[in-house]
């Protein structure tokens, strides 16, 4: 149950794409591009070469987003709704079978705010890479 309870959600996010491209509806303020970089006790985070690394994050209301990770640890990101998200990082993980992925929960996630067009989200001192 708990399978298809995280393939609908999956599922979905998919459907939502990435925040990417041209402006989706959205019933309240929005912003329209963003850069960001993910860092671990303050020092900028990499992943190898051609590892899947995404930011799966919730939006308040309920909309979500995945959120691309280049192997440097940086995201551009297009259109978004203003507001608090909560964030989970899914890597692609070698030995994990078909699942293939783990997912870690990003303490504070992150807040979009109006006119702010750079974040720095700390990973938290949980994170192990």
């Amino acid at each position: 149950m708990r399978f298809f309870a995280c393939l609908i959600l999956l599922a979905g996010l998919a459907l939502l794409g990435g925040g990417c491209g041209p402006k989706r509806s959205f019933d309240g303020p929005t912003v329209d591009a963003f850069t960001g970089r993910l860092t671990h006790n303050g020092k900028q985070v990499s992943f190898p070469e051609g590892k899947e690394v995404t930011l799966k994050v919730i939006h308040e209301k309920g909309t979500s987003f995945g959120i691309p990770i280049k192997s440097d640890g940086t995201f551009k990101i297009g259109w978004m709704p203003i507001g608090k998200y909560g964030a989970v990082m899914e890597l692609e993980r070698p030995g994990l079978g078909r699942k293939g992925k783990s997912m870690y929960n990003v303490p504070g996630g992150l807040s979009i705010q109006e006119g702010q067009t750079e974040y720095t989200i700390e990973l938290g001192k949980d994170w192990k890479p």
